[in-house]
């Protein structure tokens, strides 16, 4: 045991304040996370309650609300003063009564004046509403355009007052800085600091977020801070595992209760003890977080687990080159004869007649290829860099290097790079510099880091769908929340064509049309690719497009500003899914608002909601149709065959959109949403078991 004149940064109580000595202790922290998935019946019971979760039943919410929105008038007579003073009364309750009605409706109504002197905008009752849900530690369905980044300044307020830090999470790191700029001077006047993470922020501005007030942060600044975090503290990097998961004023306790403060002791040195804890982590806990958009981060992010990685050691360099030759090797082998493809599963096979012509080249190749596993293992790895990752779909070339492309949000995945070789297979396939593979150093996956906090709630325009995996995985129930003007928005019955060829043909054929009545147009697509095919053809049709995708980042403030100018045509992936405010003008409004073109229907419907919400928001007019065909990925992966037959035969006589073509696509979009939810549900299932494995290593 060490002295008592030499105190583990452990054994340090947690104060209030957030002056960072207690961020290394809180950083390893968490609340209960259940260690093992639900199995049989327990499962049964948990999915069915999930069902129950979710609610449209706001009568209560409403009356509510009306209180609080009518005690915000009143606060309008206050002087500057006056209400600053206001401000102070109601703070010093909430803080001492933080789970009391009352206390809440009085700190939103001075919130919501606040809003109104600050920023200019009022409150609707929906906002409020939305706000209420949030802070009962529930999720908010609110449609697209309804105001969710105002509505998040009254709960983090609430919860930023404790000084214990808030953090607003967001997909990406353009939103971040927008809602940070634009709720900034609400939160001062109310005596909160912000703070803003970007892929920029330096380590030393990052300790200075993370002490702020509130700090916004796209999701994956926030877990790979916490991962860094982990590698920079000895005290992680040998006990993380098996730390506390749960917080007592000065005692580290397992899962099982038992007292770990003897053994963090015998764990660390004493030149550890003596380290300056709060220079070296970033993060001061995770106590509140609200989650923009939590369909996208906490259900579709959940699949892939956060991993930090280092290069690897000897030998290395040694499998790196045979990459090249795996890829040369790959464009020998002839499809369905040595190979085989399952498209549903993007997974590749080989046969015996594979096996068979591998082995006769091998006597030709270095040693590193007479062992018949791992040279099978480089082939089906450069097959399927060759036949199932494409440029322009999957990844991009950026400075030379293969950038990975989130299918469900359009953007890169900056530092990400796909594990078992499979990265360096694309690399050697593209004709790049092979890099040599990395060793995982940290790995978490969404699901558990978002688990981890204290006070989790979140908001999404397209939460129904997902509320029995939220509530399986996180507890959070959902409310919807109704709209503050009815959706005059019209959606036009799908328009299916025979091939993508005939697609694109009639979706610039359609654009055309609207652009010649200066109604601006938004066309959604699925791929880098698609967006750039799509933005030639107009081009060849005289017409001034703009397009945004993960190459053109850099310009997507500009390129959403001006989208709902008249004449304005915007060509876009799923980055203008999800977040985007696209302004109409008093002249645009007149002409029938914004049109929204899909041309692919996504794995999951609510991707489409989400895009088609890019209209009629707030009352506005808009329109929204889908245009597809039997080329589409969707339907070439998970359409049933026979019916795919049986609509190509019906389209080439002439007969388009029937109930044969809506129940083609709701089949499949039905299987590849479960298809989603499976491979969530193993993913769960395999970090239950690192967690395992990790914690019965560390014993």
């Amino acid at each position: 045991m060490h002295a008592p004149s030499a105190p583990s940064p452990l054994d340090l109580p947690v104060r209030s304040k957030h002056d960072g000595s207690d961020r290394l202790w809180q950083s390893l922290s968490k609340p209960f996370v259940r260690e093992q998935p639900l199995t049989g019946l327990d499962k049964v019971a948990q999915r069915a309650r999930g069902r129950f979760s979710r609610t449209t039943s706001t009568g209560k919410l409403r009356q509510r609300a009306t209180v609080i929105d009518a005690d915000a008038r009143r606060l309008r007579a206050l002087s500057e003063g006056g209400l600053d003073q206001h401000v102070l009364q109601v703070k010093e309750a909430a803080i001492t009564r933080r789970d009391d009605a009352d206390a809440i409706d009085a700190a939103y109504a001075a919130i919501t004046e606040v809003v109104r002197r600050q920023i200019g905008l009022e409150l609707h009752i929906e906002q409020i509403m939305g706000a209420l849900v949030l802070a009962s530690g529930r999720a908010a369905e609110m449609a697209t355009g309804e105001g969710k980044t105002v509505t998040a300044i009254l709960p983090a307020a609430l919860d930023g007052w404790s000084r214990k830090g808030v953090h607003v999470c967001t997909v990406n790191d353009y939103l971040a800085q927008r809602d940070a700029h634009i709720c900034s001077p609400a939160y001062s006047r109310l005596g909160l600091t912000v703070g803003v993470l970007l892929d920029s922020t330096k380590q030393e501005n990052r300790r200075r977020a993370y002490e702020a007030d509130i700090t916004y942060a796209a999701d994956k600044q926030l877990i790979f801070d916490f991962l860094r975090d982990r590698l920079r503290s000895p005290v992680s990097a040998r006990l993380a595992p098996l730390l506390a998961t749960q917080i007592t004023s000065e005692r580290a306790l397992d899962p099982l209760g038992l007292d770990l403060t003897d053994r963090l002791h015998d764990e660390l040195g004493e030149s550890d003890t003596n380290i300056d804890w709060d220079k070296r982590v970033v993060q001061r806990g995770l106590y509140a977080a609200i989650v923009d958009e939590a369909d996208s981060v906490l259900i579709d992010e959940a699949i892939t687990p956060a991993i930090i990685s280092l290069p690897a050691g000897e030998g290395a360099e040694t499998e790196t080159v045979q990459f090249p030759i795996a890829a040369q090797l790959a464009q020998m082998l002839i499809r369905d004869e040595h190979y085989t493809i399952d498209e549903r599963f993007r997974r590749v096979q080989l046969t015996s007649a594979g096996r068979d012509r591998i082995a006769e080249c091998s006597g030709m190749l270095p040693a590193f290829w007479r062992g018949p596993r791992r040279r099978e293992e480089l082939l089906v790895q450069a097959l399927s860099a060759r036949e199932i990752f494409h440029q322009g779909d999957d990844y991009i070339i950026r400075n030379d290097d293969i950038c990975i492309v989130d299918r469900s949000t359009g953007r890169v995945l900056e530092g990400r790079q796909w594990q078992l070789g499979l990265h360096q297979a694309v690399q050697a396939k593209e004709g790049l510099e092979v890099t040599a593979a990395n060793r995982t150093s940290a790995r978490i996956s969404y699901q558990q880091f978002f688990q981890r906090y204290q006070r989790l709630s979140g908001m999404s325009g397209t939460l129904w769908e997902v509320a029995p995996e939220l509530w399986e995985y996180y507890q959070l129930p959902i409310t919807k929340v109704p709209t503050h003007k009815p959706v005059i928005r019209r959606e036009l019955a799908d328009r299916v064509h025979l091939s993508e060829e005939d697609k694109f043909t009639a979706v610039a054929n359609r654009v055309e049309e609207l652009h010649a009545t200066g109604q601006p147009v938004l066309v959604g697509t699925r791929s880098v690719e698609s967006s750039e095919k799509l933005g030639a053809a107009l081009s060849q049709r005289n017409i001034t497009c703009t397009i945004l995708n993960a190459t053109r980042e850099a310009e997507e403030a500009a390129i959403v500003k001006n989208a709902g100018q008249p004449g304005a045509v915007t060509v876009a992936t799923n980055m203008a899914g999800r977040g985007t405010d696209i302004h109409l003008t008093d002249e645009t409004r007149e002409l029938g608002g914004l049109v929204v073109i899909g041309t692919e229907r996504h794995d999951e419907r609510r991707v489409d909601r989400q895009l088609f919400g890019r209209s009629g928001r707030q009352g506005d007019p808009g329109v929204a149709e889908m245009h597809v065909c039997l080329d589409d990925l969707l339907i070439k992966q998970h359409g049933p065959k026979p019916l795919i037959w049986m609509c190509r035969r019906q389209l080439k006589r002439g007969i388009g959109n029937t109930w044969l073509t809506k129940l083609l696509w709701q089949i499949a979009q039905r299987s590849a949403s479960a298809r989603a939810v499976t491979m969530r549900t193993e993913q769960a299932k395999t970090e239950a078991w690192l967690d395992l494995a990790m914690h019965s290593m560390t014993k």
